[in-house]
């Protein structure tokens, strides 16, 4: 796993960008945009309730891009063991322990008067910030791997987001 020196460091912007990557940006554009034409590891073509989507990791990064029907990002989830550190308002996102990524969520929620949501699996989440803090096992430890959404994916997130991300540990 590597370490917070090690990682890249990304800002989230909700609703707009995480890092070099912006909602609604085209795969060609997210290769790009992550460096050297970021190789995919694996592109694959799902279904989720009512939903067409592509799926592309680019493993190597430690991230995972998932595309709407249309070919626009709508989802950005971050690997705990390989991807960037993504901070919001100072706080770093990514290999937390889950009790303090999700007391900082309710406390941040509270302060700015945002909603507060839990997931189908119990993951603390927001949709006005368009972020959910999955938790992802690394070792013996689990740590936070969040995904960060655009709005209409965050509120409904169980039709969204394919099974093969709600049951990665």
């Amino acid at each position: 796993m590597k370490t917070d020196s090690e990682r890249e460091h990304w800002v989230f912007v909700p609703h707009v960008s995480v890092g070099p990557l912006r909602f609604g940006m085209a795969p060609d554009e997210v290769s790009a945009a992550l460096g050297r034409n970021a190789p995919v590891s694996r592109l694959v073509q799902r279904s989720s309730g009512n939903y067409e989507l592509v799926e592309a990791q680019f493993t190597e990064l430690g991230v995972t891009a998932y595309y709407r029907t249309g070919q626009t990002l709508a989802c950005v989830a971050v690997d705990v063991l390989a991807g960037p550190q993504v901070t919001l308002d100072g706080a770093a996102l990514v290999a937390r322990v889950p009790s303090e990524a999700e007391a900082w969520l309710c406390k941040h929620t509270e302060v700015h008067k945002l909603d507060l949501i839990y997931t189908h699996a119990a993951d603390p989440g927001s949709g006005d910030l368009g972020l959910i803090l999955r938790a992802q096992r690394a070792g013996d430890i689990v740590l936070s791997r969040p995904l960060f959404l655009i709005r209409e994916w965050a509120e409904n997130s169980w039709d969204c987001i394919p099974g093969e991300e709600w049951s990665r540990f």
